[in-house]
């Protein structure tokens, strides 16, 4: 299954990644890649600032993330 790079959300599970074919989900795009191309280089440096290693992934409520940026908490 494929997943989010940095997250590990299943990219099935996120409209953003599953329309667009990116291979991170909408709220690492926004938090993580901003407005840049998707890059495997640009996912990795967002790995190596987050401290994480081969297999690791961020553990974030996408639910409450989405909602702090759109400012609805």
């Amino acid at each position: 299954m494929e997943q989010c790079g940095i997250c590990g959300k299943p990219r099935l599970d996120d409209l953003f990644s599953y329309v667009t074919g990116e291979s991170v989900c909408s709220i690492c795009k926004i938090k993580f890649i901003g407005g840049l191309p998707t890059i495997k280089e640009r996912i990795d440096a967002a790995r190596m600032r987050l401290g994480l290693k081969d297999g690791e992934f961020l553990k974030q409520d996408n639910g409450a993330e989405a909602a702090r940026i759109l400012g609805r908490r």
